[in-house]
């Protein structure tokens, strides 16, 4: 049985491709990045790296800086810091949905039905679109809407977890964080202030782990 995952390029969705690995050695996979005119496009060059050697790997591209409103996709607009409170500023309308719906429908031309997601419990408060009830929903439509009758399942078996737990996981696995981006301001060294980057410099901390990111100096961890 072949599976498909949603890989970015960030800590979340790379621990989850080798945890998949681990649990299934012997199954194919297909990894699915999406090129949506993002400011930190660096994490395509990550997500194609990584699945190097572990998956197939596919970048669909949707065009969403057309839309904007987010400055993950409008380059005018400032990518708030963690101390501004405004993470909810990034959000990209319905992206989850559309990343979702744009994967499942290359995973119907492959006869792929069991889809893989990195939501986890961090992304609560500022992203509705990463809770399950949400994957819930969306996973009955694609089945009322398959071109046949399908069973596609939505598995986000990190849902529940917090990203410190994620990458406790994930040092256990030995996973190359080092190969993986997070800032949301696409830079390397990392800026370190975002939102992207405390979450993920906390979550390294507090499993006593130093993160392998080069960060802007001054940053402090």
């Amino acid at each position: 049985m072949t599976t498909a995952i949603l890989l970015s390029g960030g800590m979340d969705s790379t621990t989850l491709l080798w945890w998949l690995k681990s649990q299934h050695p012997d199954r194919p996979i297909h990894t699915i990045s999406i090129d949506y005119g993002q400011r930190h496009r660096v994490e395509l060059d990550c997500a194609a790296a990584l699945a190097q050697n572990l998956a197939a790997h596919k970048t669909i591209a949707l065009d969403l800086n057309t839309i904007g409103g987010s400055p993950l996709t409008d380059p005018r607009l400032a990518v708030p810091t963690a101390e501004d409170q405004r993470q909810i500023d990034t959000v990209v309308p319905f992206r989850n949905m559309l990343f979702v719906t744009l994967a499942a429908a290359y995973c119907e031309t492959q006869g792929i039905f069991d889809l893989y997601l990195a939501p986890v419990k961090d992304d609560y408060p500022a992203y509705r679109d990463c809770r399950r009830p949400f994957y819930d929903s969306l996973e009955q439509s694609l089945r009322l809407g398959a071109t046949r009758d399908a069973p596609f399942t939505l598995h986000t078996p990190f849902v529940d977890k917090w990203k410190s737990e994620v990458i406790g996981l994930g040092l256990g696995l030995n996973v190359p964080y080092a190969d993986t981006h997070t800032c949301y301001e696409g830079l390397r060294p990392a800026c370190g202030q975002c939102n992207a980057c405390s979450e993920r410099i906390a979550a390294f901390k507090a499993n006593d782990a130093r993160d392998p990111l080069p960060y802007a100096k001054g940053v402090g961890f």
